[in-house]
């Protein structure tokens, strides 16, 4: 399975567009590159209605579907319209904004992208790091909306145009639609980064069914404060060499949210999962190093270090996580 493990991204911002549309709008960039954004105020011309060229069907935050019916034009700035006004609170400077995001190649009437195809919203923040066309679409907008912006793709990658991960021509429009859902909810900061010894009976017990881990019992276990550090037991010392941050891994796992009955991932049934501590999330680079190879630990991890206000798909917002991991092996 191995799918709840890795660091938590973005489905398309932070892999495709926030780095370069952060480039767009850094000091650095040059206007005379970049397709004018900007309007009377802030960036973009606002307009409400629908757009001739493209129509969207389905309920904000359940579906989105386009139907085209002809080509739509490079802007010479870009400009967004609210197709769907909501009835929530206005999206304010610094909000994480929850987004279902839906990007199509106007030039080409392609559906490129959309998260509803992923199941689940992404949270991109309301700061100069997404760049102008995203700032310009949360500009005056209220949650509960639907609004798209027609943009190029120059205005959208910036220097990072050209091979795009997305296919989109240097020459393309872009249609960037966004359900703006509601408000992220924010994760504890920790009251430190390190790894804590706690005592085994303030942690759950492992469950075995022939002789291998197979769920948590939390019997008689509270839920931890949000922002309490991550929390180690080591249930067998193995006389390895010691993991270091900067290793890679080979390990036996099973996680589990409070109270759950069943694991949301695991490995003792499959194969054991192999990856750098560094592309995973951070509570385990924390909860590892120093462990010795051959060690069986128990490890509880606050949000902010695994999943945050997001989750991840069974994993709810803010969840705390807990980890028996059997390590293998380091490289």
């Amino acid at each position: 399975m191995h799918r709840r493990l890795h660091r938590p991204v973005a489905a398309l911002c932070a892999a495709l567009l926030l780095p370069a549309l952060a480039a767009c709008g850094s000091e650095s960039s040059s206007a005379a590159d970049e397709p004018d954004t900007t309007s009377e105020s802030s960036s973009t011309a606002a307009t409400t209605g629908e757009l001739e060229e493209v129509s969207f069907s389905g309920d904000v935050g359940q579906s989105l579907a386009a139907t085209w019916s002809s080509e739509v034009e490079a802007p010479k700035s870009t400009t967004v319209t609210t197709l769907v006004q909501g009835d929530g609170d206005a999206v304010e400077d610094g909000d994480g904004v929850s987004t279902y995001l839906y990007v199509g190649n106007g030039s080409t009437q392609k559906d490129l992208y959309s998260d509803y195809d992923t199941g689940a919203p992404e949270t991109i923040p309301n700061t100069e790091e997404a760049g102008e066309v995203f700032r310009a679409l949360f500009d005056g907008a209220t949650y509960g909306s639907r609004v798209v912006a027609v943009t190029t793709a120059t205005a959208l990658f910036g220097e990072n145009v050209e091979g795009n991960q997305l296919g989109i021509g240097v020459d393309d429009s872009v249609v960037l639609v966004a359900d703006l859902v509601e408000k992220q909810a924010e994760t504890p900061t920790p009251t430190d980064d390190k790894a804590h010894d706690a005592s085994p009976d303030t942690m759950p017990s492992v469950v075995e069914k022939d002789g291998e881990p197979s769920a948590l019992d939390f019997s008689g276990i509270e839920e931890p404060a949000l922002d309490t550090p991550v929390q180690r037991v080591v249930l067998e010392q193995g006389d390895g060499a010691e993991v270091k941050a900067t290793d890679t891994v080979e390990i036996d796992y099973l996680g589990a949210t409070y109270e759950a009955t069943e694991p949301f991932d695991e490995s003792y049934s499959e194969q054991p999962l192999t990856s750098a501590l560094s592309g995973l999330i951070q509570g385990w680079t924390i909860g590892l190093t120093g462990v010795k190879v051959g060690s069986r630990v128990l490890i509880q991890i606050p949000p902010a270090y695994g999943y945050g206000a997001q989750g991840s798909g069974a994993i709810p917002a803010n969840a705390t996580l807990w980890f028996v991991i059997d390590v293998l092996s380091v490289t």
